[in-house]
């Protein structure tokens, strides 16, 4: 296990120095954005990403700032959205953008700190965090937050870091980073890499709805007990977001594992001699981890059921397909079970199989059933002692490039410390391999590591089911 969570920077001495609001440089036409019900379900959440870059002594930091915000009052034209707010339809009972150009923040703040002090920027750190601006309070009317904010933070040594927050509803990881890409392509080049696909009215519900699958990988949530389900009802009437996931305790512990390029390919190799040929890299981790972390929580009974989910694109999968520019929402879930008895028995070639069996289900058929589906259910995630997977390792965060030597050093979504929510990351130190990133109670954790480390783990696994 990597670098242990206590040793991490905590306080970041991030010090506020001014907050403006930028605005389209030229006026937009104000207009109501269609929110698809993959969208809706979003509302409640908060993404946060963060890009590090060094120093550069020819380049003032004022200029950084000059630059950063002209590019983003030209490039808020075309993303119009973005600096609108949300508000909510009551005829149709949904959400929506309204495209009012009432501005995004941006904050420039400043840190006692150098990139050097805060450590190894790769490991996932919570900290960062106090490098997004997050402003005002869901006190207020829902019209008045923005769905996006920006804060740029120099440090001690001249490097600098941009940190963004922004409503889940407004797009997913890959199309923010899409955004970053042709934002930085405007302030380098002067004119955008390309034109984004604003409307989602292609992940509409049908009329009439044709709902063809059960979509377990959701919880109907009228039918839902919050007292006694692991979910806890969120206070946010303000967002109409009612369920999250259950936040750690003290008594939770998050480790960062690495699975090698070597062990991956092991693994797959156990998988073709199981008779499942063509595994990737991150289905064989994500069955090996499967296993172990079932095997690793306290009082697992064998006919318990484990639900994995794992976010999977679908823009390629959609007939006809969406768009790379699309900006918006196009990365849903899918969902694999088994109970600990079939982790425990099963060859490993089965459990990549379940998990190929839950990727291949998401095709239009599938994804057009589960719009409908949303439209007559309030559903949750289901994550029966399972967890969630989401991968950062290919999503390309360190192509970000102002030009004139400013180049990111590293770029990657911020942590939120759920344990129900494992990340996979690429480590620049091996490009075939993955790290895993979860959070488990320290005697369990123990268990975890032995069991994660070790690629013909079978017998090991028996022995802790």
């Amino acid at each position: 296990m990597e670098t242990p969570t206590a040793s991490l920077v905590t306080d970041l001495q991030v010090k506020g120095e001014r907050v403006i609001t930028i605005r389209p440089e030229k006026s937009t036409e104000r207009h109501s954005l269609f929110l698809s019900n993959i969208d809706q379900k979003l509302v409640g959440y908060v993404l946060k990403f963060v890009h590090f870059f060094s120093g550069n002594q020819e380049i003032a930091f004022d200029a950084i700032i000059y630059i950063h915000t002209e590019a983003l009052r030209r490039i808020l034209v075309p993303y119009d959205f973005m600096c609108g707010r949300l508000t909510f339809n009551s005829k149709q009972r949904r959400f929506e953008i309204d495209c009012n150009a009432a501005g995004v923040p941006f904050a420039i703040c400043s840190s006692e700190l150098s990139l050097a002090e805060l450590g190894d920027i790769s490991y996932p750190n919570p900290a960062f965090s106090q490098l997004c601006f997050l402003p005002g309070s869901t006190n207020r009317n829902l019209e008045d937050e923005p769905l996006i904010s920006f804060q740029v933070t120099r440090f001690t040594c001249g490097g600098f870091a941009v940190g963004t927050a922004e409503n889940h509803s407004l797009m997913d990881g890959f199309a923010l980073q899409e955004f970053a890409k042709n934002f930085t392509h405007l302030a380098r080049m002067g004119d955008m890499a390309f034109q984004p696909v604003t409307d989602r009215t292609c992940l509409k519900a049908r009329s009439p709805l044709h709902i063809k699958y059960s979509h377990q990988e959701y919880l109907n949530h009228s039918e839902l007990d919050l007292h006694s389900s692991p979910f806890m009802q969120r206070n946010m009437d303000l967002w109409r977001s009612k369920v999250a996931f259950h936040n750690p305790s003290q008594k939770h512990v998050f480790g960062l594992f690495l699975l090698s390029g070597k062990m991956l390919r092991l693994l797959k190799l156990k998988a073709k001699n199981e008779g499942v040929a063509g595994c990737t890299s991150f289905m064989a981790a994500l069955a090996h981890l499967w296993r172990a972390r079932t095997a690793s929580l306290p009082n697992i009974k064998p006919g318990d059921i484990s639900t994995v989910q794992f976010a999977v694109d679908i823009r390629s999968k959609m007939r006809p397909p969406l768009p790379r520019e699309f900006a918006g929402n196009a990365t849903v879930t899918a969902y694999a079970k088994a109970t600990a008895k079939e982790l425990q028995e099963q060859p490993f070639s089965q459990i990549v199989k379940k998990l190929e069996e839950g990727a291949d289900r998401m095709n239009d058929d599938y994804v057009r059933s589960r719009i409908d589906w949303l439209e007559l259910h309030d559903g949750v995630i289901c994550l029966e002692k399972g967890f969630l997977v989401t991968s950062w390792s290919h999503m390309g965060f360190g192509d970000v490039e102002f030009g004139g030597g400013i180049k990111s050093v590293y770029s990657g979504p911020i942590v939120t410390g759920r344990v129900d929510v494992v990340i996979f990351m690429a480590d620049p130190k091996d490009e075939d391999g993955i790290k895993i990133y979860i959070g488990l109670e320290p005697s369990h954790m123990a268990k975890f590591q032995l069991l994660i480390q070790n690629v013909d783990a079978d017998a090991t696994i028996r022995s802790n089911l």
